[in-house]
């Protein structure tokens, strides 16, 4: 093939795809983990450079994001927030340990099936991730995780491209309280999220994570893929949330996501107003 690409899925799967459609399966005995010696076990690195971490972490995100809304991938979300954790206090082996794990949690040990396309146009080589858990592109010796649906464009001789760099959220400001009146259900809207145009992007993930309601259980994640730059919510309980948006581009990838912006969800109060002798009294 024109480009020197190489696609590798996460269970330890490596293939050089040389036809239009490339299919590759495992074999039946668990893969090797990321460090772990072949074994299949996720030990606790003594040590861990921060790129190594990093990289272990990109991919257990990548996972998070694609897994089922369950109980398992709320675990992995757990594990993967302690990750983060460590990877900003510099305890690289501890936060390369958690990201393991929440990667472990989403795939376990079982023969694995992944389908790419790879087109040609001239000296340009576009990898398409088509079904199956996210692969990992690489040429000359850059790499670009791509999820189900994701593509990345390769010009013959050259690196992946640069992501596109993350949206700038704009609507609403950081931390404003909407006071709203609640619906039939309670639930209070609508809001919307707006952000900048990213230069290439064609689409953006937005998700909504509530950190605390007034009242219940608190809901799942809300989460959009749109081609537009705003996204009107559905109505939410009253409590805090924060998002962020991520943008897509077809040649470069995904962005990371935006600095996540926080807002309150708060509803009116409800003003009564009692007839009394001599008029009206609030």
């Amino acid at each position: 093939m024109k480009a020197a690409l190489w696609l590798s899925a996460w269970m330890g799967l490596s293939v050089v795809p040389s036809a239009p459609t490339v299919v590759g399966h495992e074999p039946p005995e668990a893969p090797a983990r990321r460090g772990s010696g072949g074994s299949g076990a996720t030990p606790k690195a003594p040590s861990a450079e921060p790129q190594t971490a990093l990289k272990a972490l990109e991919m257990s995100r990548a996972a998070v994001k694609a897994a089922p809304n369950d109980a398992r991938r709320r675990e992995a979300e757990d594990r993967l927030k302690d990750a983060e954790a460590h990877f900003q206090q510099a305890r690289y082996a501890d936060a390369l340990h958690k990201a393991d794990e929440a990667w472990a949690l989403l795939n376990p040990p079982q023969p694995s099936l992944f389908t790419v396309e790879v087109g040609h146009d001239g000296g340009t080589t576009t990898v398409t991730h088509r079904q199956g858990p996210p692969v990992t592109v690489e040429a000359q010796h850059a790499t670009r995780i791509l999820a189900k649906g994701e593509s990345v464009r390769v010009q013959q001789g050259t690196v992946l491209p640069e992501p596109p760099s993350a949206p700038q959220p704009v609507q609403p400001t950081d931390k404003y309280r909407f006071t709203l009146k609640p619906s039939a259900q309670g639930l209070l809207g609508p809001v919307t999220l707006s952000w900048a145009a990213v230069e290439g992007a064609t689409r953006y993930e937005v998700e909504v994570v509530p950190e605390t309601v007034e009242a219940g259980p608190l809901p799942s994640p809300v989460r959009e893929v749109l081609g537009a730059r705003q996204w009107a919510l559905p109505a939410l309980p009253a409590g805090r949330y924060r998002w962020t948006v991520t943008a897509v581009s077809p040649g470069q990838g995904r962005s990371v996501p935006s600095t996540a912006r926080r807002f309150e969800l708060a509803a009116d109060a409800l003003e009564l107003n009692i007839k009394v002798k001599d008029g009206w009294q609030k």
